[in-house]
């Protein structure tokens, strides 16, 4: 029978699921092991147990040898279904057993968004607003030849409340679950008629405050016998969470690090960025070092410039100090407006002056014209639909968090 940990089951099970839970005492270490027998239960004449989308390779095969009793070779077949042809139903599987393919619609699901609306800019960027299990969703498709970038969503809202986001301002509704993250990217690859080539985890929310999601919809989206994105196409974005660096090190791949940063000075980065106050500076390049030092990569240093809070000569100094010795690239942009706040971009004449400066201090200076601005698709435009909805319900009522207490790990 299969071993997991509580958080791990609960997300991998639809939320009115009941389960039968045993435990098992391993005579060799002593520990205590929970052992999890889905139990099928039926819902409006539907039966669903599983949201099979969402699982790795290696958990497809341990639930389709322990729990529904088949062969290993099977795990190839349907993860090949659901991940490199990525089709929407079990119908289509055409090389399994009709009686394979009725146990599979017995047990489990195929997420799939209920609602799929775009909008695209005249720059060739097309923002989709979703409409997944959790509540509205937004991603965008980004052309930059040669490039083709996916943006994914990783929260429902978000809990940094970063004073100049779309997504800060809409609040915090909910962690999405691996099905949810790997269906915006699915979603997206089926309506273009261009592959995707790069994935970027800069969506709404903060990856590493929903980081067991986040691990396996990279491990699921990386594997190379499904959409297959390499390891170095895929970045995961962060404001630079206690800790939430060294989750990323410690997996030992080969993931991009970008680090939303937009001031090196403690006291404005804490005025943008409200959740900076619980890490300074100094500890956060120490994280950094660790990452580039671990993986041999460079991280990248995003950072928004934003009219008389962060464009000074003096935060320009304070940027290439803080880049010092730091094996990494800076990426600049400038502010992309978002209604109901009052923050302006910079004019060109200083943001030529704040780029200049940085030339011939740092490494790598690029200063990146914003896509999307027309659909609101650009950074720190995404989460109107999660606020029209706070508005319409006249609360901020959270969606139950997908992490609880582990019983084993």
């Amino acid at each position: 029978m299969r071993v997991v940990n509580q958080e791990r089951r609960d997300s991998l099970l639809v939320p009115s699921l009941q389960l039968l839970e045993l435990t098992a005492l391993d005579q060799v270490s002593g520990a205590v092991f929970c052992i999890i027998f889905p139990l099928i239960e039926l819902l409006e004449g539907r039966v669903v147990v599983v949201k099979i989308l969402g699982m790795t390779f290696c958990e497809l095969e341990s639930w389709l040898v322990n729990e529904l009793h088949q062969k290993p070779f099977r795990a190839k077949q349907l993860f090949t279904w659901l991940h490199f042809r990525r089709v929407s139903s079990f119908d289509d599987m055409t090389d399994l057993s009709l009686k394979f393919r009725n146990t599979l619609k017995s047990a489990a699901e195929i997420t799939l968004p209920g609602q799929v609306n775009k909008a695209e800019s005249g720059d060739g960027t097309v923002k989709y607003l979703l409409q997944l299990p959790g509540g509205p969703a937004e991603s965008v498709l980004i052309p930059d030849p040669p490039r083709f970038t996916a943006c994914l969503s990783t929260q429902y809202g978000c809990r940094m409340g970063c004073r100049f986001c779309m997504t800060g301002l809409a609040g915090f509704h909910g962690d999405m679950t691996v099905d949810e993250i790997v269906a915006q990217l699915y979603t997206m690859s089926g309506n273009s008629d261009r592959r995707i080539s790069n994935v970027v985890l800069m969506g709404m929310g903060e990856p590493m405050d929903n980081w067991d999601a986040v691990q396996h919809a990279l491990e699921i989206i990386s594997d190379d016998r499904g959409i297959c994105i390499g390891q170095r196409k895929i970045t995961v974005s962060t404001v630079g969470t206690p800790g939430g660096i060294r989750k990323l090190v410690d997996m030992e791949k080969q993931y991009g690090l970008a680090v939303s940063l937009h001031s090196a000075v403690q006291e404005t980065r804490e005025m943008i960025i409200p959740v900076a106050k619980a890490i300074s500076l100094p500890r956060l390049k120490h994280d950094m070092l660790e990452y580039t030092g671990t993986t041999g990569r460079r991280a990248t240093l995003e950072y928004c410039l934003i009219e008389g809070i962060n464009d000074s000569l003096d935060e320009a100094k304070a940027l290439a100090d803080f880049a010092k010795g730091l094996p990494c690239k800076i990426n600049l942009l400038v502010y992309n407006q978002v209604p109901g706040l009052e923050w302006k971009p910079p004019t060109e004449e200083t943001v030529h002056r704040f780029t200049e400066y940085l030339y011939p201090r740092c490494q790598a200076v690029t200063l990146r014209r914003s896509r999307g601005g027309e659909v609101a698709g650009a950074c720190g435009q995404l989460g109107a639909s999660v606020l029209n909805r706070t508005k319409e319900n006249g609360t901020r009522q959270n969606r139950a968090p997908s992490r609880k207490p582990s019983i084993t790990d």
